[in-house]
């Protein structure tokens, strides 16, 4: 098979993340990309704001890779889960997940997705939020639901597209921000910049 060049201008996206969701929305918008996977510290920092953390990582992902690659275009993204003065990522263990269904349910609560698009110096990030209304569930729905094993790499311990879709009454803003991924927002800054018409062939507005 004759490998496909591309110009510098159309090089494939660089996802920096192995996210499932994350690649999953990019191939259903068509968009070449190839995966290469950033190690930075994921700590949170002392009275580091949820929306402050996922920027920060998100830019953080970028940056690493970016650098080692001049003149591409990099993808990073960070989500996390915000209810009260909680910051809920991925659980530890079971107990964890457990404990953090059992914090959001029968309540509301917030996504918060930061995301980073960068070429050399050229950086643009934001943070796009989601609330999320969980039904009541009682303990040992959170138990069933942990047991499945779909919680445990997930921020707040839930897959909005998976099982956890039957205990959602509903959603106020972009599903894909809650999924990982603002794709509403990151295809009008693609378009703004340019990309989608390199990569696309998108017209311009």
């Amino acid at each position: 098979m004759t490998k496909i060049e591309f110009p510098i201008s159309t090089r494939p996206l660089i996802l920096a993340s192995t996210s499932p969701r994350r690649k999953q929305w990019l191939e259903s918008l068509s968009i070449p990309f190839e995966v290469l996977a950033p190690d930075i510290d994921e700590t949170p920092e002392a009275e580091e704001s949820p929306e402050d953390l996922v920027l920060r990582l998100a830019k953080g992902k970028a940056a690493v890779i970016a650098m080692d690659h001049p003149g591409r275009w990099v993808l990073a993204a960070d989500t996390t889960v915000a209810v009260d003065h909680h910051t809920l990522n991925k659980p530890v263990d079971v107990e964890d997940a457990v404990r953090m269904l059992m914090l959001i349910q029968g309540r509301r609560h917030e996504v918060h997705t930061g995301t980073c698009l960068q070429r050399d110096a050229d950086i643009h990030a934001f943070v796009d939020t989601a609330e999320v209304f969980l039904r009541p569930l009682t303990e040992a729905q959170a138990r069933w639901y942990v047991a499945t094993g779909e919680p445990m790499d997930k921020a707040g311990s839930y897959a909005a597209q998976g099982i956890a879709a039957l205990f959602i009454e509903r959603i106020e803003g972009s599903f894909a921000t809650v999924m990982g991924l603002p794709v509403e927002r990151l295809g009008a800054l693609m378009q703004e910049l340019g990309l989608l018409e390199g990569w696309l062939g998108l017209p311009k507005a």
